[in-house]
């Protein structure tokens, strides 16, 4: 069941319902066996692979708390979490690389293994249970109850593509069975879902099409210019794709009294690699930071310690959104942009208040480095990936161009409107903070605006609602 389904919204206005009409104590049960329908109506039998990691670790945590020394018992429950990921997601990736290998050693006969379907947002809640593991065994978190840490997993808005919670900022809420269900900001709600959908069904898809053609194309027929604008339309489409699942995800949560956290704050004007990972899928990057960059820095200062924490903790972000060389690669390239940032700051404090012309160079450059990372992200294969970079850093040697004028417009119309967007935003914040003694013209103004915004918006949804494309993280 997709967000983009037209069966979706009446599954969510059953849920909301139901959540309004049932008594307190029965909200809480009505809610994990709603989410456990929305994840069997996409593959029922891996239900029970869903059901049987949250008990994993509720058992898990128990027996953490059961030893003195919690480290080595949490070390052994987070090594189960990761061999249940590997096993669905890389065993296969795993096993045709070494076979790959043996056959240029002279083997034969490599064993193959079973291909099954990648069981559907095992990343996003694997990567729940280890944090939630984690921060049972350094004291940070109590043990919550069996079918308290069912629903933490479970829970439909946030189950497939995140964003990747812990434990404090969703148990709380979903424990508290009175507000559950009856905290819900219907306004604000139903406004983040029609502008996640607008910018997924109108925005993203409008792209894909064409970005499929881009990347589909022999990459020699391509010139420099040519990958530029691939690697930029991807780089949009990723981001309104995405961004509108959180956004939907956030307003779905809080048509059921729950708070979920952002997960993007304008990324494509950050003015550092450093700052592009605080404003991008912020819920994972925080995660890394948390659980893999800080443990691999081993509370040294270093220089030598951040490159290597940085390297090592971004390629195995890449890693986790795909099993193939060309995530990782990705990784590893974030890796050595965010380590290269800092040995050329120097430990040196950017000033507070850059000039425009500074932070404007600043964000035009990290804006071009990001865009040529999401080459080795979108590429079928290394060979792709390594002609697509051999023509965007040689354009003047290939300057034929394959791509449509069209093409060429749209992108560059749709990167200044990104860009344009905090400014944007920040005047309509600003023009509709009116006090309570403004005029009722003014206020009904800016509600009148609202709702024929709104409802363009939806006009248009349902234009561009053609068939059922799928979000790009769900692959994740």
């Amino acid at each position: 069941m997709r967000f983009n389904s037209l069966i979706y919204p009446l599954f969510l206005a059953i849920v909301v319902v139901g959540l309004r009409l049932l008594p307190a104590r029965l909200r809480f049960g009505f809610l994990l066996l709603s989410s456990y329908l929305f994840y069997a109506s996409w593959h029922w039998p891996y239900l029970g692979l869903l059901v049987g990691c949250a008990a994993l670790n509720h058992f898990g945590a128990v027996w953490i708390t059961q030893a003195a020394d919690r480290s080595r018992r949490g070390k052994i429950v987070v090594a189960a979490n990761i061999a249940l990921l590997a096993l669905f997601k890389y065993l296969d990736w795993l096993v045709v690389s070494a076979s790959s290998l043996a056959t240029l050693l002279g083997v034969s006969n490599v064993w193959q293994p079973p291909h099954w379907v990648l069981p559907l947002g095992i990343s996003f809640y694997v990567f729940e249970s280890i944090s939630y593991i984690v921060d049972v065994m350094r004291k940070r978190e109590k043990v919550h109850s069996f079918w308290s840490l069912q629903l933490f997993i479970a829970f439909f808005p946030k189950l497939i593509a995140g964003p990747i919670l812990r434990a404090k900022e969703l148990l709380p809420q979903i424990e508290s069975a009175a507000g559950v269900g009856v905290r819900g900001d219907f306004i604000r709600g139903l406004t983040q879902i029609v502008i996640g959908m607008f910018i997924k069904v109108v925005l993203a898809d409008s792209l894909s099409q064409d970005v499929d053609n881009a990347f589909s194309v022999d990459a020699r027929t391509l010139g420099g210019t040519d990958v530029y604008l691939a690697a930029i339309a991807f780089g949009l489409q990723i981001y309104f794709d995405f961004s509108g699942y959180s956004r939907i995800a956030y307003g779905s949560a809080l048509l059921c009294g729950i708070k979920l956290v952002d997960n993007f704050d304008h990324p494509y004007t950050a003015r550092s690699p450093v700052d592009f990972w605080n404003r991008w899928h912020m819920s994972l990057s925080r995660w890394i930071r948390d659980y893999l960059f800080y443990p691999l820095m081993r509370r040294q200062t270093t220089k030598l310690a951040l490159t290597r924490a940085a390297i090592l903790s971004m390629t195995l972000c890449g890693v986790w959104h795909g099993a193939g060389w060309t995530y990782a690669l990705w990784g590893l390239y974030h890796g050595l942009l965010i380590a290269g940032y800092h040995a050329l700051r120097g430990g040196a404090t950017p000033p507070a208040v850059p000039s425009i012309w500074r932070s404007g160079l600043e964000s035009l450059v990290t804006f071009g480095l990001v865009m040529l990372g999401w080459i080795f992200f979108r590429a079928a294969d290394l060979t792709q990936a390594c002609e697509l970079w051999k023509h965007a850093l040689l354009p003047w040697e290939y300057r034929q161009r394959a791509l449509s004028g069209t093409f060429y417009l749209q992108t560059a119309l749709l990167t200044v409107a990104v860009w344009s967007a905090p400014a944007a935003c920040r005047l309509w914040t600003r023009a509709t903070a009116c006090d309570p003694d403004a005029s009722s013209l003014r206020r009904y103004g800016l509600a009148a605006v609202d709702g024929v915004a709104l409802g363009a918006a939806v006009t248009l949804c349902l234009i561009y609602l053609r068939g059922q494309t799928a979000f790009i993280y769900f692959q994740f």
